[in-house]
């Protein structure tokens, strides 16, 4: 008997200071989320400047992951909000550049570059750069957004027909159904 309570204490002893310690890693990753979720908490309430620094700070944890590409648009759209649009554009190019297979990225950029009537501008930029696939869908997008809207469907047609197997290419397809849909 004296022997069982022994075991026990030693076990309940064992037990207790094990649950003391709490693993004290910092994961950057988890706290980014949350820095996101509460700039989109902010977001909403139309505290501006605190969704900023929010979304600054879920960026600055992880700089240069593809998800930051979501803190990017967040962050983005949030200059948008207040009229900072030219702000807004770099965040959207950069989304881009992270995550370069995300068609709703394109799409974005795409309409803030019409906000701030930059559409003739980056049509001939993009249509200059090195030959890429990806140009193509930017350019379809801005002739659309310039209200070319056949050359553009064209263009982001002959795109799905050249690359039916990059994963953007349903996000494409989808799209071109809409603006059909649309049209009709």
């Amino acid at each position: 008997m004296y022997l069982k309570k022994i075991l026990l204490t030693l076990l309940l002893f064992t037990v207790s200071v094990h649950a003391v310690y709490a693993d004290e890693t910092i994961k950057a990753e988890n706290n980014a989320y949350r820095h996101n979720n509460i700039g989109l908490m902010y977001l909403d309430e139309k505290y501006y400047f605190g969704a900023i620094k929010e979304f600054q700070i879920a960026i600055d944890l992880l700089p240069d992951k593809q998800a930051s590409a979501a803190f990017y648009v967040n962050l983005g759209r949030t200059y948008e909000k207040i009229g900072y649009d030219n702000l807004a554009q770099k965040c959207f190019e950069r989304a881009v550049s992270l995550n370069i297979l995300c068609f709703d990225y394109y799409l974005i950029l795409a309409e803030n570059y019409k906000k701030q009537e930059l559409c003739d501008e980056k049509i001939s930029e993009f249509q200059n750069k090195t030959p890429s696939p990806l140009n193509d869908i930017m350019i379809g997008l801005l002739y659309i957004q310039k209200g070319q809207v056949g050359t553009g469907m064209t263009v982001l047609d002959e795109f799905c027909n050249k690359e039916p197997n990059l994963i953007i290419t349903f996000g494409v397809r989808k799209y071109l159904d809409k603006i059909a849909e649309e049209k009709i």
